[in-house]
């Protein structure tokens, strides 16, 4: 079982997943409430930011001593 803040990690990933798919997938289109030019901005920066996070979560993996006994 990984530890608390891997979890939270975890959380973060799926919420900037369900956001890029909300601005990403044309069936979305109606959630957005933005345009078309500000729907790609948004989904540009929550890709960003899965990318940050999924490096996070191999950091914290490597290094977290909790973490690291799970995987033994």
């Amino acid at each position: 079982m990984p530890c608390k803040e891997y979890k939270d990690l975890e959380i973060q990933l799926k919420s900037a997943r369900a956001q890029w798919a909300q601005f990403t997938y044309e069936q979305n289109r109606h959630l957005r409430g933005v345009g078309d030019r500000k729907a790609k901005q948004i989904a540009k920066e929550a890709q960003a930011k899965q990318s940050e996070i999924s490096r996070s979560m191999s950091w914290h993996r490597e290094h977290c001593e909790e973490c690291k006994k799970e995987s033994v």
